[in-house]
């Protein structure tokens, strides 16, 4: 059974990974090798993207080597890539814009902005997290808080005898590489990357010759979902290739205005 503070950070970090905001017309730049466009993505839903793209890049990495081993920085290249192809879905196919209103982004796994340092509340470094101050004494600590430009930015109890921090990134990181980091300080006794054990919608991506192959999934129910498949191309071409899995309910269709969507994941 989980103790009150992990079942308080699970669904913390659970609703932070979820939650919807709304949109905001913005102008967003888009860079490429070759040419640099600039296109009406929502501000809210070019946010998303940009956590979208910097999670299906690490998980292309860590397909390779386990994410733990990976370079703290997620592949740029990658990154790039995969955010030009979403803006792209989304501005030059209806579909991909009705998608966008079912908030289908990835499913939270692996973390890129958070992580939760458990500790002894008892040593000596924590003492002003305890008078409800996001600082610590212990120079390595803050070291690695400069160095990945992380912000403590909550502090609970977790069980009888230990405390927990969370730490979040203001740009898209490797976690997992950074947890490895905050191990050995004197005290930690283990970090939790917030890891969802259950399914969700998901956005799947992989490279095809010139472009992308990217799904998008919305879960329906217990092993029930609906994807759409499209390819998005290095020289922005956008098709949607297949739609298929459980028909969707009618309240749940993506293509309604949002005040009419009654279900959202």
């Amino acid at each position: 059974m989980l103790g009150f503070g992990n079942k308080y950070f699970f669904l913390f970090s659970f609703a932070i990974a979820t939650t919807e905001m709304v949109a905001q017309p913005a102008t967003v730049k888009q860079n490429s090798a070759n040419s640099q466009t600039k296109s009406n993505v929502p501000t809210s839903i070019d946010r998303q993207f940009k956590r979208d793209a910097a999670r299906l890049a690490l998980r292309l990495d860590a397909e390779k080597e386990d994410v733990r081993y990976l370079p703290t920085n997620i592949s740029r290249d990658n990154l790039t890539s995969l955010y030009k192809a979403l803006c792209n879905i989304y501005l030059q196919d209806e579909t991909g814009k009705s998608i966008a209103r079912c908030n289908i982004h990835t499913f939270p796994n692996p973390s890129i902005d958070h992580l939760v340092v458990i500790y002894r509340r008892n040593i000596d470094w924590a003492a002003p997290l305890s008078k409800g101050i996001t600082e610590t004494t212990n120079r390595d600590f803050n070291k690695l808080l400069d160095q990945y430009d992380l912000a403590i930015e909550r502090h609970v109890q977790w069980n009888d005898n230990q405390d927990a921090i969370t730490l979040r990134s203001k740009e898209p990181l490797n976690m997992a590489a950074i947890a490895e980091r905050f191990r050995d300080i004197q005290g930690v006794v283990q970090i939790d990357l917030g890891q969802a054990k259950f399914s969700g919608n998901d956005i799947r991506a992989k490279r095809v010759g010139g472009g992308w192959e990217i799904e998008f999934i919305l879960a329906i129910g217990i092993n029930q979902q609906h994807s759409w498949k499209f390819k998005a191309t290095d020289n922005n071409q956008v098709s949607l290739l297949k739609e298929s899995g459980t028909p969707l309910p009618a309240q749940m269709k993506c293509n309604l205005d949002d005040k009419n969507i009654v279900a959202k994941f």
